[in-house]
């Protein structure tokens, strides 16, 4: 059986709204019964001013994904560690395609800044995005500009995976829109390293076109998986996913040996306990 976390993304709504907050996930994940977790830089912003502090004016801090909040990491790290909950993965939406000046500085020391904070987290993994253009076909389709979007990814990969590798921290890449979204293209771009400490996020729910291509996607992915997203969002009433052949899915990594984690990301409706609770049985069925 394999190893099941869960992603902060399950509790999305109520991030988005301000009922629940990231430093509080660990505590919410150990209440379900789980004991590991995916956390989202996304939702790192700082604490909004309590009433006293709105009353003198006080604003809240404009958020910046890309400059952590120091108090929010210390009190999602503590948070963690007292929940007794083992965090995974610290996921980020990076462009490894970024051209050359000022967006490409960027987007270096934002997978610096990561990196650090995985390490601080405990993180053994970072969860990262290609980027690029989007519906690129790994051969006869390739525009120039997306080949060298490509090549720039590869050279930025160059530079951040020693550090990384020296830091014994994996990234695993997402098929996760722009030039992942062509699975071809990212196992192309994994195995171009062929290093332990690189390998793909397979996400279940992220693969687009026909139908009838997914198996060969799923295929082409699942052997070069080192961490996996399990998706779900509608459930029919004998419990499989709506839009995710769960047995399709499993049965891939199951071919090649996967005995990693496999994160549920609940992104429907309703409470999250319950599509969760679906996911894992899905998973267990499969599994």
């Amino acid at each position: 059986m394999m190893d099941i976390a869960i992603s902060s993304w399950s509790f999305h709504d109520e991030l988005y709204s301000g009922k629940l907050r990231l430093p509080d996930v660990p505590y919410r994940v150990h209440d379900l019964g789980y004991g590991a977790v995916e956390l989202q830089d996304m939702f790192l912003w700082p604490r909004p001013p309590n009433p006293i502090a709105r009353v003198l004016g006080r604003k809240a801090r404009e958020f910046n994904q890309y400059v952590y909040d120091r108090k929010t990491l210390m009190r999602t790290r503590l948070h963690r560690l007292r929940s007794g909950t083992r965090l995974i993965c610290w996921s980020i939406d990076s462009d490894l395609t970024a051209s050359e000046g000022p967006d490409r500085q960027k987007q270096k020391a934002y997978l610096a800044g990561a990196l650090e904070t995985a390490v601080f987290l405990g993180a053994p993994l970072i969860r990262v995005t290609l980027g690029g253009e989007r519906g690129v076909n790994a051969e006869a389709d390739r525009t120039a500009y997306s080949r060298a979007a490509y090549d720039r990814a590869v050279e930025l990969m160059s530079s951040v995976l020693p550090v990384v590798t020296a830091r014994n921290v994996k990234l695993a890449i997402e098929n996760h829109g722009g030039l992942s979204n062509d699975p071809a293209v990212l196992a192309e771009f994994v195995q171009h390293f062929h290093s332990p400490y690189l390998g793909v996020c397979l996400d279940f729910g992220n693969f687009e076109g026909d139908p009838k291509d997914f198996p060969k996607s799923l295929g082409s992915l699942a052997p070069h998986a080192i961490h996996v997203h399990a998706k779900s969002r509608e459930f029919n009433t004998s419990g499989e996913e709506k839009h995710i052949d769960y047995r399709m899915c499993l049965s891939a990594l199951k071919s090649t040996g996967y005995q990693g984690m496999i994160s549920i990301e609940y992104e429907g409706d309703g409470d999250p306990a319950d599509g969760i609770k679906r996911t894992r049985e899905l998973i267990e069925k499969y599994g």
